[in-house]
């Protein structure tokens, strides 16, 4: 008959318990980040394209109904470098250029833009210059 494994003898401390919540916490943190994605990530939208680089944009609203319009360039696809570009078309000169060498996404700028203006985007790089229109701001997701 086999003989009954004794019970280990061992208590927690409260500097292992404490251990333990912490560990328990960071990993809760990390499964709710992988499962929960940022809205920002979804609420870009493309703007021009040319070779598997993307100008893309979003609004942040402003006092008076004015938006902030954000510009990046996602060049993540690309083994070369591009400049894009956002800008106003109505109501006034503007523009902002972001750069992103190949296979990253660039920072973002950022232009003032009032209800009724128009805007586009441009890309340029390696055997590529053109733009598009992308019309009013309301148009675009929120960052």
């Amino acid at each position: 008959m086999p003989r009954p494994l004794a019970a280990p003898s061992r208590s927690l401390s409260r500097s292992g318990l404490r251990v333990g919540a912490v560990a328990s916490a960071v990993a809760s943190l990390v499964v709710a980040g992988t499962m929960l994605a940022p809205p920002a990530q979804a609420a870009w939208k493309n703007g021009s394209s040319a070779n598997g680089a993307k100008v893309q944009v979003c609004k942040v609203p402003l006092d008076g109904g004015d938006v902030r319009v954000r510009v990046r360039l996602d060049n993540r696809a690309t083994g070369r470098t591009y400049t894009g570009s956002l800008m106003r078309l109505s109501g006034g000169s503007g523009s902002v250029t972001v750069r992103a060498a190949g296979g990253t996404i660039s920072g973002t700028k950022s232009l003032r833009v009032r209800p009724g203006h128009l805007m586009g985007t441009g890309i340029s790089g390696p055997g590529v210059d053109h733009g598009s229109a992308i019309g009013y701001a309301r148009s675009l997701p929120r960052c």
